[in-house]
């Protein structure tokens, strides 16, 4: 069971308890005290406990063994004691009451456990939605919403960090030279070595066609060359397998760094790395 399914529970325990408790002291400060319909009460919260928190079979088991002991109660108040001599209504509301509260309790929990079930795929669907389907790397939204967090981070814990720009140049050219899915297969390699050459706590993404960006967390400007240098000699000229035959490709990257100051924001990081990849020769 997870932890919110779990919490749900106890809230529901909970809610009962405090029912029972409250009809405990209605009964206990009445003058005039039905204690069959005291018992009963009681044995009808617990039920829906037994339903909510060990499913609808459970809760239904329990019914048929309430159910069963009111109703050798009720035959023995007729035929030996003969204190029962005409029909009331609430003796049917009571032995229907206990299958339909368990069903209720036990719905409600199935209900519940459904909802849970939703909300975490839909978290697992929108994870999915953050990531680039070709390069596996974070989506331009995912990759932004990544340094907005690494930003407020470093700002909290006066750390630093930078960024890489990855300009490829000729991706053009590449698409109209190897088509669609050969200019796919690249993408594939460049990303491979790129998870080759960086630490697997760096932030990767594909921001657009022919640009990719890089977060480095703890890494100043100099270190950021470091990986820059790595990424350049990685990246240059690659082997792709493409139409089933091997190629070697040389590629035109550019590859610009920012190092994070304070008061910028992801927009101004992002252009500072950008405008340095102009220079990058």
């Amino acid at each position: 069971m997870n932890r919110n399914l779990l919490k749900d529970n106890i809230i529901f325990s909970l809610l009962l308890i405090f029912w029972l408790l409250t009809l405990i002291v209605i009964f206990s400060t009445s003058y005039n005290v039905n204690y069959i319909n005291y018992l009963l009460f009681s044995a009808l919260i617990l039920n829906m406990l037994i339903s909510y928190n060990l499913g609808i079979t459970s809760g239904l088991i329990a019914s048929l063994f309430i159910i069963f002991i009111y109703g050798s109660y009720l035959l023995y108040s007729i035929i030996v004691l003969n204190t029962i001599t005409e029909f009331k209504w609430e003796y049917a509301f009571w032995l229907i009451s206990f299958p339909i509260g368990a069903f209720l309790s036990g719905s409600l929990e199935r209900e519940f456990r459904f909802l849970k079930e939703r909300i975490r795929e839909l978290e697992e669907r929108e994870k999915l939605v953050l990531l680039d389907d070709v390069t596996g790397f974070f989506n331009s939204f995912g990759f932004f919403q990544r340094l907005e967090e690494e930003i407020k981070r470093a700002q909290r814990y006066k750390e630093t960090f930078s960024i890489l720009y990855i300009n490829i140049v000729d991706w053009k050219e590449l698409k109209n030279i190897y088509g669609e899915d050969g200019y796919k297969s690249i993408l594939k390699v460049v990303a491979n070595e790129i998870l080759k050459n960086t630490r697997s706590t760096d932030i990767k993404g594909r921001i657009e066609d022919g640009v990719l960006g890089i977060i480095l967390p703890d890494t100043d400007i100099n270190s950021a060359k470091i990986v820059k240098e790595k990424l350049h000699r990685a990246l240059d000229k690659i082997i792709v397998e493409i139409g089933g035959k091997r190629r070697v490709i040389s590629l035109k990257i550019k590859i610009g760094e920012a190092e994070f100051q304070e008061g910028e924001d992801a927009l101004i990081i992002w252009e500072r790395a950008k405008d340095n990849s102009k220079y990058d020769v």
